[in-house]
């Protein structure tokens, strides 16, 4: 059976789980051993002490070679305890890949009160009229609006991965023409973050646009997440990922895109107006 994890998939968990030297979380081998036992698995079975007795070496070999949905209630659950347990800081990156994944192998994953990637999200059309509202140069707007256009007649079509290409694309140009815009502001909070000077505005890649958006408070939190999520998905342009973690983008998580791109739209129109006053 091919595995459900791909090596990208596995420093994910790694990164949350906190596995790098040998652990998992907090569990000792007793805990460890009766939290898998709640999901019917025995954790100490040889099959998955083939690379190792350590808790991680037992942990990766179970997810490399389980049923997807076990792994997924697996994921699920690790993820409770992990967010119960007082070890260490957790990155909002890791996070929502780590949640992304869990609703990949076995279904939205959700903390109590938490909103799911499309239930957060206020439910938008697209308005042209709000695009002329940020600071865009005109024909970049022109731009993104045929684009919005597109990608709605490709989610229609149900030409999903296309859909979610082409919402990334508008995203990014989105954060890029807000960026030029708020030049010497985002060169700083750039500075900040990576520790080096900021490259032109065209070589920024969306995942720096969007964390240094958000340092800056432009683009919420939610927005944030649900910005790097759509990144995410937009990287299946690669067939090489698709055949990796074997998902394919389907109508729901096409139709979220739609709605990152007018959220983050509506964030960075209040920042532009804020700023202004």
């Amino acid at each position: 059976m091919a595995s459900a994890l791909s090596s990208l998939d596995l420093r994910v968990v790694e990164a949350v789980l906190q596995m790098e030297t040998g652990y998992v979380i907090d569990f000792n081998d007793r805990t460890f051993a009766e939290f898998f036992d709640d999901l019917d698995v025995d954790i100490n079975d040889p099959a998955y002490c083939e690379d190792g007795g350590s808790k991680a070496k037992r942990l990766r070999r179970f997810l490399r070679s389980s049923e997807p949905e076990l792994v997924g209630r697996a994921l699920a659950a690790l993820l409770d305890h992990r967010l119960a347990s007082s070890g260490g800081s957790l990155r909002d990156e890791d996070q929502t890949s780590y949640r992304l994944l869990i609703e990949r192998l076995s279904g939205p994953a959700k903390a109590p009160g938490e909103a799911t990637l499309s239930d957060a999200l206020p439910k938008r059309e697209f308005d042209p009229a709000l695009f002329a509202e940020l600071p865009l140069e005109p024909r970049l707007n022109e731009v993104l609006c045929a684009r919005m256009v597109e990608a709605q007649k490709c989610l229609r079509a149900g030409a999903y991965l296309s859909t979610v290409i082409l919402f990334g694309s508008v995203l990014e140009g989105v954060c890029e023409g807000f960026g030029r815009s708020h030049a010497d502001e985002v060169k700083t909070a750039f500075r900040a973050r990576y520790g080096r000077h900021a490259p032109r505005p065209e070589s920024w890649v969306l995942a720096q646009w969007i964390a240094v958006l958000g340092d800056l408070g432009h683009l919420s939190p939610n927005i944030e997440k649900f910005g790097h999520a759509l990144r995410d998905f937009r990287n299946y342009v690669h067939p090489g990922a698709e055949l990796q973690h074997g998902f394919s983008i389907n109508h729901h998580t096409a139709a979220i895109g739609l709605q990152v791109v007018m959220a983050a739209v509506d964030d960075l129109t209040r920042a532009s107006h804020k700023q202004k006053n």
